[in-house]
């Protein structure tokens, strides 16, 4: 048994370094894939979805469906970590157990050994000779007595062993109680984050669906007006241009000017794109912020619709001259009115969330002859 222990001891650390190894090693590209998609899923988790715009709700379902996939993969592996640790610690135990009742035999056996030799001390030997009817029987009697002799000293050596081992095996079991509680631990903090990524991953996809269901109410909304809205435009922009091609002043407060001449007409975020979204066109770009948030022209120009208008709610459109108009639409409350002209810059309304709205926000066009451009391509 004592030939056992060095080999044993080096597994265990061998073991040990096995387990520390990935902790010093050069991550492989699979596991650097893997932290990236973590970190990216921990950052999708934080994103509030009140603010966010389309595409980043749905990059960051996409990171959490991948950081969830990760999680439950490495919960997996924990779990058979800790099945692992426990099986090598019920094997410790039945060791432990086996050489402790084989300690327990050893002793019973020394016991009678003890016994034995208090009954009959030291002078069996000479009384088995001197019973003997010859010298051959008291030499055979002799080699029996030592055989006896040394089967009591075997007991004592297989004793010293036996408690060796238990010895051995004790601390066997302590490594191994040790290494199961750490997996265990490891298990429970890897199924909690798991837990924390599920429920982060169910919040932002309710999120993205009720997104996606109030974005295609108002496209499905907004585009029942189109035909009638860019004829609308056309008509009443002939109508302001034969009646006053005066420009309006500028009014604009201290604000960047794009190459198109145009400025941001509101402050907040872009929380929905111009282009498709999900199957339908979203002829705008959409920014929000609180309701009475200023709302100004983008550029100068003539009024040509100030009232409700549908989906769109309280809108107004400006005429700019040369077919180019702009259209800001869902206003809680209208501060011009039709035929009036502004400067750019001037507060022309108040954001509200009237007509089919997602919530609080203009939701700001730019059209060329009525029919809509992507507005990104002329602010600043």
């Amino acid at each position: 048994m004592a030939n056992l222990k060095i080999p044993a001891r080096a597994l265990v650390v061998l073991m040990v370094m096995a387990l520390a190894a990935p902790a010093f090693a050069d991550a492989t590209p699979e596991e650097k894939r893997a932290a990236a998609e973590a970190k990216k899923a921990q950052a999708a988790a934080q994103l509030d979805v009140l603010k966010a715009n389309d595409d980043e709700l749905e990059a960051a379902v996409k990171a959490l469906d991948a950081g969830v996939a990760i999680q439950s993969a490495n919960t997996d592996a924990a779990q058979q970590a800790l099945r692992a640790a426990e099986r090598n610690l019920g094997t410790a135990q039945a060791r432990l157990a086996n050489t402790e009742a084989r300690m327990a035999d050893l002793r019973g056996k020394a016991a009678e050994a003890a016994v034995r030799a208090y009954v009959h001390p030291g002078g069996d030997t000479l009384l088995e000779i001197v019973r003997a009817k010859d010298l051959g029987e008291a030499s055979r009697r002799q080699a029996l007595l030592a055989h006896v002799v040394s089967s009591d000293r075997d007991i004592v050596d297989q004793m010293r062993a036996a408690r060796q081992d238990e010895q051995f095996e004790r601390e066997n079991l302590a490594e191994a109680a040790s290494v199961a509680s750490e997996r265990k631990k490891a298990a429970t903090e890897k199924l909690a984050t798991l837990e924390k990524a599920r429920n982060d991953q169910v919040r932002l996809k309710n999120a993205l669906d009720v997104r996606i269901s109030e974005v295609t109410s108002e496209i499905a909304a907004l585009s029942r007006e189109e035909a009638t809205l860019s004829n609308l435009i056309r008509s009443r922009q002939a109508a302001a241009q034969a009646a006053d091609d005066t420009p309006a002043a500028n009014n604009a407060p201290a604000a960047k000017v794009s190459g198109s001449g145009l400025v941001w007409p509101a402050q907040g975020s872009v929380t929905s794109g111009f282009g498709y979204r999900w199957g339908s066109l979203h002829a705008g770009i959409d920014i929000a912020n609180s309701t009475g948030t200023p709302v100004r022209a983008a550029k100068g120009g003539t009024v040509i619709l100030a009232g409700w208008n549908g989906g769109y709610g309280n809108c107004i459109v400006i005429d700019h001259g040369g077919g180019f108009s702009t259209l800001y639409g869902h206003n809680s409350r209208l501060r011009v009115s039709e035929g009036q002209r502004v400067g750019q810059g001037e507060l022309i309304a108040d954001m509200g969330s009237t007509g089919n709205s997602t919530g609080p926000h203009s939701h700001f066009e730019t059209r060329v002859n009525g029919s809509p451009q992507d507005p990104m391509r002329y602010l600043p």
